[in-house]
């Protein structure tokens, strides 16, 4: 297609259709380049917002170095060229797409919760697809989203959502009424850079995958801080860009690193348990793990991302089986991020 003929462009690592005068991509921060020029090394990392709220010049200066040195590793040149080779072979041409990052079945009602990333807005749904309500436009008053990503919903019904570039999480009722919220940008307890997963305990207690900050952030049910635990790092305890977490039925606290590729589990006061991974794509390896999941047995399912596929773990690392591969059939993944499992 001539370029002067097209509206849109399809990010080549993410799959996220841009505008066309876009320099990186709104999603996952990929920089485009001119046809005829020579491609990056490495693709840029996530676009972070203007800062909206009042900080001193010195802080906010601080943050920002932080962030760039966060930034250097985003993908690694193993990753670029496995995105290169799912372009030639699925060879998508989607003219227009919407985004849809995150899905979340409430108990209660039986409804379905969609996180509508692209659109910055939430939509309910009934169990068969039926639609039903939606709230949420782009911006950053009460109700308002940029890029939401993550939903959870607590043992009220309440839906709980966080909000990348705003730096927060939202509450709303069932039915979008807006309840509170908390967070805003920064490294300070119970502020947030990036926020992905959520989950929400037995308890109602709230964690947060606080991707930038490279940590785990626990909250009551109406946004009071209670502890964190992590920092960059490779070793027990320690992230590189945690992304999905879940909770099992004793509390305790899984968390996938879509950097260090591996699976974190700790107690719910976040006591490091055991971890299990490494970067390949053998059986218990990992190439960006993201969405993770648990049944009521206690197994895990992750999502694993640039190996196309699902694995399946005892709760204690052991593998146990895996599924899927790269394609758009039956049973084929092109990219798998987000999981979830129904709990009767």
């Amino acid at each position: 297609m001539n370029y002067k003929e097209k509206t849109v462009k399809e990010c080549p690592a993410c799959k996220t259709i841009n505008e066309l005068n876009a320099k990186f991509c709104q999603e996952c921060g990929y920089k485009f380049f001119k046809e005829g020029s020579e491609k990056p090394k490495e693709p840029a990392p996530p676009l972070l917002q203007e800062k909206k709220e009042e900080k001193t010049e010195e802080k906010k200066e601080e943050a920002k170095e932080e962030v760039k040195e966060k930034k250097k590793s985003f993908f690694s040149p193993a990753q670029i060229e496995s995105i290169r080779k799912s372009e030639e072979e699925m060879k998508k041409k989607e003219e227009t797409a919407k985004e849809v990052k995150a899905v979340e079945v409430g108990e209660v009602q039986k409804a379905v919760y969609v996180a509508d990333t692209g659109n910055h807005r939430l939509q309910k749904f009934t169990s068969e697809g039926e639609f039903i309500t939606k709230w949420g436009r782009e911006g950053s008053g009460d109700g308002e989203f940029n890029s939401p990503n993550g939903i959870a919903i607590d043992s009220q019904g309440n839906i709980d959502i966080t909000n990348r570039r705003n730096y927060r999480i939202q509450k709303f009722t069932s039915e979008g009424k807006f309840i509170t919220k908390w967070g805003s940008e920064g490294s300070d307890d119970g502020e947030f850079n990036y926020p992905q997963g959520i989950a929400i305990d037995s308890e109602d207690n709230v964690y947060v995958a606080d991707f930038f900050n490279c940590r785990i952030q626990k909250f009551t049910l109406e946004g009071e801080f209670l502890t964190k635990w992590g920092r960059l790092g490779s070793g027990n305890g320690e992230f590189h860009f945690p992304i999905g977490i879940a909770i099992d039925s004793q509390g305790n606290v899984y968390v996938a690193e879509s950097h260090n590729y591996r699976i974190q589990k700790f107690t719910s006061q976040g006591n490091f348990i055991t971890k299990w991974g490494r970067a390949g794509s053998g059986d218990g390896e990992f190439s960006c793990p993201q969405g993770i999941a648990i049944d009521l047995e206690g197994n895990v399912y992750v999502a694993d991302f640039f190996n196309h596929r699902i694995q399946k773990f005892t709760s204690e690392g052991e593998f146990i089986t895996k599924w899927g591969r790269l394609g758009s059939g039956d049973g084929e993944f092109h990219s798998p991020s987000g999981i979830a499992i129904l709990k009767k």
